[in-house]
């Protein structure tokens, strides 16, 4: 008995009429949801340098469950205390970077903007204030749009893992932004 021959054209005929009967009888199939997009820290990015090898997270000592780290520094040093100025600061970067706070690149990043004037530029330029300017900058900084270099230079970058990075997967240094002058350098020496 010879064997029956399917016809390519007929087997894709029959399959769409199957598939018609189905959406007739189940209804149309749902579109696929897309995932929400996990947002990613700078940690996790993992940059590279001397500036990215030491993280700062703001929290409370052990048994302090629900109480403001804030408020632990300002009851044991006191609410004018340089302590609970940075406390403050930590508290103000954690809003913009995450838990995991890159303070040696941040502390660093805004000492330079100030000082080299880039901040009052921007700010100038954008009808903003230079504290907004700066946490603009910390803001690019937070999504690894900007990164320092061991030099104490800030660069534009792109992150690994996206369209524009390096071939190898890489960070990619794309434009020098603030070159680190000698008095911002000595300035960021004396804290």
């Amino acid at each position: 008995m010879a064997r029956k021959r399917n016809d390519p054209a007929q087997r894709r005929a029959r399959e769409a009429a199957r598939r018609a009967a189905a959406a007739e009888r189940i209804g149309p199939r749902p579109k696929h949801t897309p995932r929400p997009h996990k947002p990613v820290s700078l940690y996790d990015l993992e940059p590279p340098g001397a500036f990215y090898r030491e993280w700062a997270r703001p929290t409370v000592p052990q048994g302090m469950k629900g109480v403001r780290p804030i408020d632990v520094v300002e009851a044991h040093f006191g609410p004018d205390s340089g302590e609970a100025d940075t406390m403050r600061t930590l508290l103000q970067y954690a809003e913009i970077y995450g838990q995991q706070i890159p303070v040696d690149a941040a502390r660093h990043l805004e000492t330079l903007a100030r000082l080299s004037g880039m901040a009052a530029d921007a700010a100038a330029a954008q009808n903003i204030t230079e504290d907004e300017a700066v946490e603009s900058l910390h803001s690019l900084h937070s999504q690894g749009l900007l990164l320092v270099d061991d030099d104490g230079s800030v660069w534009l970058t792109v992150p690994p893992g996206t369209p524009y990075s390096a071939p190898d997967g890489g960070w990619a240094f794309v434009e020098k932004r603030m070159e680190a002058p000698q008095e911002a350098v000595a300035a960021l020496d004396s804290h």
